[in-house]
C-alpha cells in the first residue's frame, strides 16, 4: 500500500480516530485500505483509553467515495477476483458494525458507495453542511451489497432506500438529514462536542446500550440466496465489464441488462 493511500489510526483524548486518506481520488479505498480496516478497528476497540471509535476522511472534500474503481479491472474482472475483494471489502464493513463502543461517522464532501456503507455502519453520522450522498451503483453495473442494503433500510425505510437505488442521485445534506440518514448537521466545533460527550459517560453503560439497541434491530429469519445470487449476476454481466470501461474512459455507460 503506498504512503499516499491508507487509512491512518490515532487516539485523541477519549476518541480513536480512522482517517481515510486518498486525497488524490477522493478518498477512494483501494483493496489494500479495505483490507486494513479490520485490524485497525479491533485495535482501537481493544485500547481502554479509546470511548468512541471515529471514522472520517482526510481532508476536506471527501468522507469516502467508496471503492477505488480503477482496481476493478485488475481486481475484480474474474469471478475468483470478485470473491476475493466482495469478501475483504464485507469484513471491512463488517468490522466497522460490530465493534462493542459507540461509533460516529464525520462526514464531510462525498460520501458515496462502499464509503456511505461504512458511515451506515456507525452508530452516528454527523455532517458538515458540505456532505453529499449517493450510492451509483446503478451507474457502474455493480450490486450494492444485501446487508448493507439492509442497513439503509433500517434507517431510512424501504421507499427511501429504493428511492437512493434506482435514482443514484446525490442528496445534500439537508436532504440527508430530512430522511434520516444522517444523524446531525454541523461544524468541527459541532462533532467535537458531541466525542466529548461521549466520552464523558460511562463507557460500560454505552456498550450496554448498543448492545441492547442493536438486539432490537437485528435480522430475524432472512435467506439472502435470491439477493446474493442478484448480486452475483452483475458482476458476471456484459453491463458490469461497460461500467468499468465507461469510468476509464470517461464517457456514458450504454447499459442494456445483459
Amino acid at each position: 500500500m503506498s504512503s499516499d493511500s491508507r487509512i491512518h489510526s490515532q487516539v485523541d483524548g477519549p476518541a480513536g480516530i480512522l482517517t481515510i486518506d486518498n486525497l488524490a481520488k477522493h478518498n477512494a479505498l483501494t483493496f489494500d485500505m479495505w483490507d486494513s480496516l479490520p485490524a485497525l478497528v479491533r485495535t482501537l476497540e481493544d485500547d481502554r483509553a479509546v470511548r468512541v471509535i471515529v471514522l472520517r476522511g482526510a481532508g476536506e472534500k471527501a468522507f469516502a467515495s467508496g471503492s477505488d474503481i480503477s482496481q476493478f479491472g485488475e481486481r475484480r474482472n474474474t469471478p475468483e477476483g470478485v470473491a476475493l475483494y466482495n469478501a475483504t471489502v464485507d469484513r471491512a464493513v463488517a468490522a466497522v458494525g460490530a465493534v462493542r463502543k459507540p461509533t460516529v461517522a464525520w462526514v464531510q464532501g462525498h460520501c458515496f458507495g462502499g464509503g456511505l456503507a461504512l458511515a451506515l455502519h456507525c452508530d452516528l453520522r454527523i455532517a458538515a453542511q458540505n456532505a453529499v450522498f449517493c450510492i451509483p451503483a446503478g451507474k457502474v453495473g455493480l450490486g450494492y451489497n444485501h446487508l448493507w442494503l439492509q442497513r439503509l433500510t433500517w434507517i431510512v425505510g424501504p421507499a427511501r432506500a429504493k428511492e437512493i437505488l434506482y435514482t443514484a442521485r446525490r442528496y445534500s445534506v439537508d436532504e440527508a438529514l430530512r430522511m434520516g440518514l444522517v444523524t446531525q448537521c454541523g461544524d468541527a466545533k459541532a462533532f467535537s462536542a458531541v466525542l466529548q460527550e461521549i466520552g464523558a459517560l460511562a463507557p460500560l453503560t454505552l456498550i450496554a446500550a448498543k448492545a441492547a439497541i442493536d438486539a432490537t434491530i437485528a435480522a430475524g429469519p432472512y435467506e439472502p440466496a435470491a439477493a446474493m445470487a442478484a448480486i452475483q449476476r452483475c458482476f458476471e454481466s456484459r453491463d458490469y465489464v461497460e461500467g468499468r470501461n465507461a469510468f476509464a474512459e470517461k464517457r456514458t455507460p450504454a447499459f442494456n441488462g445483459e
